[in-house]
């Protein structure tokens, strides 16, 4: 049902318009100015999230500067493997008997705002896109990549209605498409029109969070949406869709950051806590039926659309960064540089954090 995706999304985006590249990617590239003007006229509500502990009424706490190296304040969106991890309690129960407290700073519609509360010091760890993760970088954010989830091409697609005249992506010409703007679907868009040989100023993108897409698209508002699991599996199993464009133009790899700051001052709370979310992923990976249910309690999702996201994206494992995948993320900078999307180019061998104990085991 529609209502589904107001589980997954908590901010309105009014539905904007545009065909130059260069605006791709906006919203990220204030991450690193300091002022608020560079925030879009709602992003109070998102980057202001609850601080709480797990399933708790979500209240602001404060540790005190003696115990500030014994928390882990960990940013999460409304999708992938933290939300699993924070609905199972296991992280708390864990690192209890270390003496380690976790904060859930969240959630966030996305992976942007989750960086912009890093740049303000409320967020040591966080998992999110490749793709918002080097705007962040591009614009001064001061985190290093920790780790990844591998690319599943086929839990991304661009969606029309089951009867939509949209046959490919080459008809797509003078039609609508809604993105997420500077994110997964806006990339996977553009490079898929790449691919296809289709000019993108010959397509317009719609600027809208999926609560909003998914009612458009359904309307006829829009022709086509960009979009990935689990909100691509809800819009498969219960609505009358059908791809176009999976995701294999644009692979795009989940990574784990880390305030630079933070893996300085509390190296052993940050292995200690990406050791249990490691574990976590493995549990994911191995015991898909029972993550299913888990999944289902965490997003408020239907049991089939849990399913499916599940069957074609069974890996939520938490991965030492290996060069094939920097090499893949470092030609999707290049790729932003290329397009004026971001300021400045982006070393990403150089954006890797040292290594920590938990991914050395």
């Amino acid at each position: 049902m529609l209502s589904q995706f107001k589980h997954l999304v908590i901010k309105h985006q009014k539905p904007r318009s545009t065909p130059n590249v260069v605006l791709l990617f906006a919203t990220t590239l204030c991450l690193g100015l300091a002022t608020s003007a560079c925030a879009p006229n709602n992003s109070s509500r998102s980057t202001t999230p609850a601080v709480s502990n797990h399933n708790e009424s979500p209240q602001a706490t404060q540790a005190s500067s003696a115990d500030k190296q014994n928390v882990v304040r960990i940013g999460y969106v409304r999708w992938g493997l933290l939300p699993l991890i924070r609905q199972r309690g296991t992280l708390e129960r864990e690192l209890a008997a270390k003496n380690i407290k976790v904060e859930w700073v969240g959630p966030f519609p996305n992976f942007a705002p989750v960086l912009e509360a890093i740049n303000a010091g409320s967020v040591d760890l966080a998992a999110g896109g490749d793709i918002p993760a080097i705007s962040g970088l591009a614009g001064g954010v001061p985190v290093c990549l920790l780790a990844y989830r591998p690319a599943v091409p086929q839990a991304e697609a661009l969606l029309v209605r089951a009867d939509s005249p949209i046959k490919a992506p080459t008809d797509l010409v003078g039609k609508t498409v809604a993105v997420n703007r500077g994110g997964w679907g806006e990339h996977l868009l553009l490079k898929v029109l790449e691919k296809e040989n289709v000019p993108k100023e010959q397509v317009k993108r719609a600027y809208m969070s999926p609560t909003d897409a998914m009612p458009a698209l359904m309307q006829g508002h829009v022709d086509a949406w960009a979009m990935w699991d689990p909100g691509l599996a809800i819009a498969e199993v219960d609505h009358p869709t059908r791809r176009i464009a999976s995701g294999e133009a644009a692979p795009h790899y989940g990574v784990y950051v880390v305030h630079r700051q933070a893996l300085s001052e509390k190296a052993t709370t940050i292995s200690a806590a990406l050791d249990v979310i490691k574990q976590e992923g493995e549990w994911v990976t191995t015991k898909p039926d029972e993550a299913t249910g888990v999944l289902e309690k965490a997003l408020s999702v239907s049991p089939k659309a849990a399913k499916q996201a599940f069957e074609r994206k069974p890996v939520e494992k938490v991965l030492p960064l290996e060069p094939l995948v920097l090499t893949d993320i470092q030609n999707s900078a290049d790729w932003m540089l290329e397009q004026k999307a971001i300021p400045k180019r982006v070393d990403i061998a150089t954006s890797v954090c040292p290594s920590i104990t938990a991914l050395n085991k």
